[in-house]
């Protein structure tokens, strides 16, 4: 029985209405789908929704092997916070999974890298909280105690490396980069690899280009991956790589092929309705524009 089908049965055993349920919490609609396992709900959302109806969240795991099944659930949940940005619930399901795994007896902490999945996630918990000594100090332990080329590694390399460049340490990026960049692309289960998590690290390794004044390669690494993000279809990035080679073309005094980036930045970053958080990036890099227009025309 899957975990969303003896949630089912448990609110019905206790004569609770969907209504009764969900009020307060979420609404009807998303229960009614979740019990059907036509939708997934956040572990927030499922952890409240256990209290309500008086059981422990370990209950909706208690088939055989269901420890296995609770740690891939939190997972999914870490890794979907993380890739669409959502710090509050990346902070509060991380504490949540503490509080029900790591501090409970009988769980395989090292079934599919639990245990170092979960040190990086909290790693870039502190790096959103600008607590970057801490989250180095993880990211750089979890460096040195396992090399393999595999998905976990690739994102404990660009979330240090991500680190670095927040910093400003754009010699430690750019060497570490260049160290582990080649060493990835030429394994040969390359294409096995997340792809986004790849885009993270074309990405990564040109703005550590850019940040070290290396302008020409980082364009070549930026054009390069464009075809990959085209490929993917992955706005976010597609936004922040025009804008980085608008960032580029301006450094290298061309502000026609600067401006169309910036544009074609602007237009990413509205489909992926982010253009509000974007907003200060996008206006700095037009007045970088202007200025440098007016002094090419004196």
């Amino acid at each position: 029985m899957e975990y969303f089908e003896r949630f089912k049965k448990l609110r019905q055993l206790k004569g609770l209405t969907h209504k009764d349920l969900t009020e307060g919490i979420c609404g009807m609609t998303t229960i009614y789908r979740f019990e059907r396992g036509d939708t997934a709900i956040t572990a927030e959302v499922l952890y409240q929704l256990c209290q309500r109806l008086g059981i422990s969240i370990q209950t909706l795991f208690v088939d055989e092997g269901s420890e296995y099944a609770m740690i891939d659930y939190y997972l999914e949940k870490l890794r979907e916070y993380v890739y669409f940005r959502h710090p509050e619930m990346l902070k509060m399901t991380l504490k949540d999974a503490d509080e029900t795994i790591n501090k409970h007896d009988g769980f395989d902490l090292k079934y599919n890298n639990f245990d170092r999945l979960f040190r990086t996630y909290s790693a870039i918990t502190f790096r959103n909280e600008k607590k970057y000594d801490e989250a180095e100090k993880i990211l750089v332990e979890l460096m040195r105690t396992k090399k393999n080329k595999s998905d976990l590694e690739l994102e404990i390399i660009n979330s240090l490396g991500d680190l670095y460049l927040i910093q400003e340490k754009y010699d430690d990026a750019l060497e570490m980069y260049t160290r582990y960049r080649t060493r990835i692309l030429e394994h040969e289960d390359i294409n096995h690899f997340d792809h986004y998590m790849l885009i993270q690290l074309y990405y990564g390794y040109a703005n550590s280009l850019y940040s070290n004044h290396d302008y020409i390669q980082a364009l070549d690494i930026c054009y390069k991956l464009l075809i990959r993000i085209q490929e993917r279809n992955t706005m976010y990035y597609l936004g922040r790589t025009h804008h980085l080679m608008c960032l580029i073309y301006t450094a290298l005094y061309d502000p026609d092929n600067a401006e169309e980036h910036l544009s074609k930045a602007e237009s990413a970053f509205h489909l992926e309705d982010i253009s509000e958080k974007v907003a200060d990036h996008v206006r700095v890099a037009g007045t970088e524009i202007d200025n440098l227009r007016k002094n090419k025309s004196l």
